[in-house]
């Protein structure tokens, strides 16, 4: 497949939507964000979250990974990392299976990367191992500074918030356990 042929995020999410013959603003409704946002997010005017991606999925009965990755080949899905934010990219570590509950990613952020946008958040819990560099994870307004070999576990139904205040680029294992 070849990247011409690959549909982006937004117009997959318009696809499902609309075949599961749901409007903008009751989808918007159920994962609790505005009909603006999401027309954004459709029209590929914004790249959404991990967490709303999750969201989105879980609401219309999909895989949980459904729109995690552009490919579903083994080599695009475990060998490219991918853009969801203006800032961090990642990599999924674990293939969407609609039985698992489990889904983790390597997740880099480039120095000196404030977060910006809205909160991320979803049911279940979250993992955040750094792997090299140091990070600052908001977690419902408790900050926690994490250096490499650091760790924090957390309830994901707060927001939460990731940046990296630091000269060198950091490298995550994040971890999610979505009910």
């Amino acid at each position: 497949m070849t990247n011409e042929n690959i549909m982006p995020v937004g117009g997959r999410i318009k696809q499902a939507r609309q075949q599961k013959s749901l409007d903008l603003e009751e989808l918007a409704g159920r994962v609790g964000c505005s009909g603006e946002y999401l027309q954004w997010v459709e029209d590929g005017q914004v790249e959404p979250p991990v967490a709303l991606l999750l969201q989105i999925a879980k609401s219309m009965n999909l895989d949980s990974g459904a729109f995690l990755t552009v490919d579903d080949s083994p080599e695009k899905r475990l060998g490219e990392s991918a853009k969801r934010t203006k800032k961090y990219s990642y990599r999924t570590l674990t293939p969407p299976e609609a039985d698992k509950h489990l889904m983790a990613f390597s997740v880099t952020i480039p120095p000196r990367t404030g977060h910006e946008g809205v909160g991320y958040h979803h049911e279940g819990e979250e993992f955040v191992y750094v792997v090299s560099g140091a990070v600052e994870l908001l977690v419902d307004k408790e900050k926690y500074l994490l250096g490499e070999k650091e760790s924090h576990r957390f309830n994901a139904n707060v927001d939460h918030h990731l940046s990296n205040p630091g000269d060198e680029t950091a490298e995550l294992l994040v971890i999610l356990y979505v009910p």
